[in-house]
């Protein structure tokens, strides 16, 4: 691979980093799976059985989007694997399928921040705080545990 070549991709690389970094940040603040059927979850949210009917159905379609666009992502990595073991590179060829992959991530990425986006909607504010909150302070306690579990570093 020329020079040139890795500058290009390590700038589209960076790029995309950072126009989606906020999102990703955001989003591995808050808890994944069914959070809300744990019933402490659910009482310290005060969660009406609408609300959890809303939140199954809103995990259930994005769930079905996120296998699709997972499997397109893998599809394009592929693709561009191929490209890369070939004995003549095709820098275009490769670029080309290089940006595909990014932008399969990318929308893979909007997928998961959409459906963020939808748990606030139907959170409100206040409790959405209170999520990240409940779920922050979960997290330091499990990693504290963890560590405790593997004692001192030598």
């Amino acid at each position: 691979m020329g020079q040139n070549m890795l500058k290009t991709v390590f700038t589209c690389m960076l790029f995309l980093i950072l126009a989606i970094s906020p999102a990703i940040s955001l989003a591995q603040d808050m808890p994944t799976g069914k959070w809300w059927r744990y019933p402490r979850m659910a009482e310290k949210l005060n969660l009406s059985g609408k609300e959890i009917r809303g939140l199954n159905e809103q995990f259930l379609e994005t769930r079905r989007k996120l296998i699709g666009l997972k499997s397109r992502v893998e599809r394009e990595r592929f693709e561009l694997e191929n490209l890369l073991e070939n004995e003549t590179l095709n820098e275009a060829a490769v670029m080309d399928q290089f940006k595909r992959v990014e932008k399969e991530r990318v929308n893979l990425a909007t997928e998961r921040f959409l459906f963020l986006i939808q748990v606030r909607k139907i959170l409100g504010f206040e409790r959405f705080q209170k999520l990240k909150t409940v779920y922050e302070i979960s997290r330091r306690q499990k990693i504290r545990r963890n560590m405790e579990r593997s004692g001192p570093t030598p």
